[in-house]
């Protein structure tokens, strides 16, 4: 579960150096079609292939779909937003997808949202605009509303496939589901990159971005989702949800140590908020999946 923290948090300060030498399309078509690659030899050696064709082709067609948002407009909005804002502030902003999950649960699924959870949703969103705004407004570059509005974006479209893939997921293996919605994703990025931004700055990249480019979709897509379903099977989700919040403490760590990022007071009053507002999200979430039933 470190592995998966840290593997998901290291491409935050890597793709905000990538997206000066390539365009944040092509980093995310780089990052999904090696990330999938990755997946598939994961899927492989662990005898997971036969889980694909096993899947039923409304299920298929629904995993592909949930890519769309969960993988191709995630990637889009969050490289988007790489391009615009310290490393350190979106790791953050995209955290909060754990906040809208439970708001979109509780409109699309029509799940009872307790007090005690509302209450988490309020502190979480108050220390959005703290983060924002910790070092002012400037839109002549560095922070700006538009970078900070592709983060926000993005955790949404983050939610969205956690809330629209949950019975998907019940149904089928989730590194199948997985893999096809990254593939999914890869097929929508290719032909949004060759009518848009073309491939001609991909090839000339220098070396150093098609490293860091490669390790990026190996380590958020093709390491982090595999590790995640190995500590799944080995412990309980209620011991590992508490490494989720690992993660945008460790990309504010790897800010300041690669990107040399620096803070102000406003920055770590709200970015305390925004992880007590998770944490207190996530015990609301436990404590009610623990509850006895009660009624006929």
């Amino acid at each position: 579960m470190l592995g998966f923290a840290f593997f998901g948090a290291v491409g935050h300060p890597l793709a905000r150096i990538v997206v000066r030498d390539m365009h944040p399309l092509q980093l995310a078509l780089v990052s999904l079609s090696t990330g999938f690659g990755f997946l598939l030899v994961f899927m492989a050696a662990t005898s997971r292939l036969r889980t694909l064709p096993a899947m039923s082709v409304p299920d298929i067609g629904a995993s592909a779909a949930i890519g769309g948002i969960g993988f191709f407009a995630f990637q889009i909005l969050t490289f988007s937003a790489l391009a615009r804002i310290p490393a350190s502030v979106n790791a953050l902003l995209i955290n909060t997808s754990v906040v809208y999950i439970t708001v979109l649960a509780a409109v699309t699924l029509k799940e009872r949202v307790p007090w005690a959870r509302v209450v988490a949703i309020v502190v979480a969103l108050t220390g959005v605009p703290l983060v924002t705004f910790n070092q002012g407004f400037r839109i002549d570059g560095g922070m700006d509303l538009v970078g900070c509005l592709f983060s926000m974006l993005g955790a949404v479209s983050f939610a969205a496939y956690s809330v629209f893939g949950k019975k998907l997921l019940k149904r089928n293996d989730p590194l199948a589901v997985t893999a096809v919605a990254v593939l999914s994703g890869t097929a929508l990025m290719a032909v949004l990159v060759a009518v848009s931004t073309g491939y001609g700055a991909i090839f000339s990249a220098p070396p150093r971005a098609w490293l860091l480019a490669l390790t990026i979709g190996i380590t958020m897509n093709g390491l982090a989702y595999p590790l995640w379903f190995l500590s799944l099977r080995r412990l309980p989700a209620s011991h590992i949800s508490v490494y989720i919040y690992l993660t945008p403490v460790f990309a504010v760590a790897l800010s300041y140590l690669i990107l040399k990022e620096t803070f102000g007071w406003l920055f770590w009053l709200g970015g305390a908020l925004i992880l007590a507002g998770i944490v207190l999200a996530d015990l609301c979430a436990r404590r009610r999946a623990r509850a006895p039933a009660t009624g006929p």
